[in-house]
């Protein structure tokens, strides 16, 4: 089997994130750096868990599209995650479906595998997805040191030096936020019993 390169380990993320329900057939995105100039990035429009490497878009670090069909309408806010954070090399945007809804009314639990990946998680309230402003706050929130932004009814931002490690940070919200709802039921049905 030949090696994976970079636009094959995309097409696999993103068959990864739909299968597990963390995004719909269109939605969602990820990127990664391919070097310090341009960045691999997923098209719009386009089925997410049947993309192939030719169907990955290229565009330079400053917006210009190189290659490939149109790229994500997050294009810039994964432009400015980079510029935010040298030191990342990958992002990942899914959906989830608890920690988007359930930002600001609900804590996540503060476990284990937070605190193991050093998943520092910030929120940004509710902006028009692909906008200037959403892309603007997201930046913000990564330069402060955030690994993971919670986009409140939109989705999770995952970043990290690779690809595993964005998926990661993605992965470890959304289970602190199901972890944070079970418990938070378990306490109101004991306070029920007492």
């Amino acid at each position: 089997m030949p090696p994976s390169g970079p636009l094959e380990e995309l097409c696999r993320v993103m068959r990864y994130l739909y299968v597990k329900g963390f995004i719909s057939a269109l939605s969602g995105n990820a990127s990664i750096k391919l070097d310090e100039s341009r960045v691999a990035i997923t098209p719009s429009g386009r089925v997410k868990f049947l993309l192939k490497p030719e169907d990955i878009s290229i565009v330079t670090m400053s917006g210009e599209h190189v290659s490939g069909p149109r790229p994500s309408i997050e294009v810039e806010m994964h432009l400015g995650v980079y510029s935010a954070c040298p030191d990342c090399g990958s992002v990942v945007h899914a959906h989830g479906l608890l920690s988007p809804v359930l930002a600001g009314i609900l804590e996540p639990a503060e476990d284990l595998e937070l605190r193991a990946y050093g998943v520092k998680v910030c929120y940004v309230d509710e902006l028009p997805p692909g906008s200037r402003e959403l892309a603007e706050a997201v930046s913000r929130a990564v330069s402060s040191g955030c690994k993971a932004v919670v986009l409140k009814n939109h989705g999770i931002v995952g970043t990290g030096r690779s690809l595993g490690e964005a998926l990661e940070a993605v992965e470890a919200v959304e289970n602190s936020f199901r972890r944070g709802l079970v418990l938070h039921i378990l306490r109101k049905l004991e306070e029920k019993l007492r």
